[in-house]
């Protein structure tokens, strides 16, 4: 007899229309061996199914000779191009379980927003608008203390955008932690200057569902860059560093309806926190992980960003089209949902700026 588990195997085995997809689907020799007598006296062709034996001894020594085991030759497909995958999946998948386990902490989901329009007194600056979150977060040992928010800034020289600093959304505030909207038993968090940018860190806590929480930071800041390419910036970009081991990544772009271009932005994976500094800053940069997922468009304008992953999150983008004193329905957007981006990755979306108008 032939199990279930075999039995669907070799069904996606001979359905399979991608060869590379088919390849965790073969089953181990004694399988297919079991599967082989199960047909004898059902297949007339003898021949066939000693074909089928011999083409299992060769790709075993295929196996044997290239990578050495299945499990090796598993991880070698899953980092290949497929038209089915966006690359990495089981890799990642394993990675968010083993790094939850060794760090002691994990995140149901990470997210972020970025929010662009031009300044009303000088429309070639754009204002610019980060919401970062952390939803769902759990420690899984009490002493965990990690920096769960990393903010970083740069352009194409190297150099940190605009001439004004980043202010906290809540007027008056001093931290750009959004307490009204944080949910759970938020802990105390730290906040480290480091070079380019900060860390905030958690202190230990309890652990489990019953030290779970959602924590929201927002910051903005006026005339942060320039709307159009310059001899020192052709593109624009958004990255966010995964901190900790994150089951799904949201990542948002919310632009006025005069700045389209950001809309048309693609993403990238490097593999540590990345800059223009590193290699170029270039696509085929050598840090670039083999991960290949678009953003899609966000419904309606103003863009439809509720979603059942992030608690409030409708609300929260009220809040700061209120503060900002933008309308809107003058705004489009993208969303860019990744399941287990990889650990100490930095996730980009970066975009084209257009050429400044010419006068007259």
């Amino acid at each position: 007899k032939v199990n279930k588990t075999l039995t669907w195997n070799m069904a996606k085995l001979m359905l399979a229309e991608d060869g590379l997809a088919a390849v965790p689907h073969i089953p181990g020799n004694s399988s297919i061996e079991r599967f082989l007598k199960a047909t004898e006296g059902r297949v007339a062709n003898k021949k066939l199914v000693s074909a089928v034996r011999d083409a299992t001894r060769g790709f075993e020594r295929v196996i044997e000779e290239h990578v050495g085991d299945r499990a090796t030759l598993d991880l070698v497909i899953d980092g290949l191009p497929s038209p089915d995958s966006t690359g990495l999946e089981q890799s990642r998948k394993r990675a968010y379980l083993g790094n939850s386990g060794i760090y002691g902490v994990q995140t149901k989901v990470s997210l972020q927003s970025c929010l662009l329009a031009p300044n009303p007194d000088d429309p070639d600056q754009l204002d610019i608008v980060m919401l970062r979150g952390l939803i769902g977060v759990r420690r899984l040992r009490p002493s965990v203390r990690l920096p769960l928010i990393r903010t970083r800034q740069w352009s194409d020289a190297g150099q940190a955008i605009g001439s004004e600093p980043w202010v906290p959304i809540e007027e008056g505030a001093t931290s750009p932690v959004l307490s009204r909207f944080n949910q759970g038993d938020v802990p105390h968090a730290e906040a480290v200057a480091v070079d380019g940018g900060t860390d905030y860190v958690i202190h230990p806590g309890p652990i489990g569902n019953r030290g779970a929480f959602d924590w929201y930071f927002g910051d903005m800041i006026r005339s942060g860059a320039c709307r159009y390419r310059t001899d020192n910036d052709a593109t624009g970009e958004f990255g966010l560093v995964i901190a900790s081991p994150t089951e799904t990544l949201v990542f948002d772009l919310i632009a006025h309806r005069d700045l389209s271009f950001v809309l048309d932005a693609e993403c990238a994976v490097h593999a540590h926190l990345y800059t223009d500094r590193q290699v170029g800053g270039r696509f085929n940069d050598a840090t670039l992980l083999p991960i290949h997922q678009r953003a899609v468009a966000l419904p309606g304008s103003p863009p439809a960003v509720a979603t059942r992953l992030v608690p409030r999150y409708r609300e929260i983008h009220d809040y700061v089209f209120k503060r900002l004193g933008w309308d809107p329905k003058a705004f489009c957007g993208v969303r860019l949902e990744m399941k287990y981006p990889p650990l100490d990755s930095t996730v980009m979306q970066r975009f084209c700026l257009p050429e400044a108008p010419t006068s007259g």
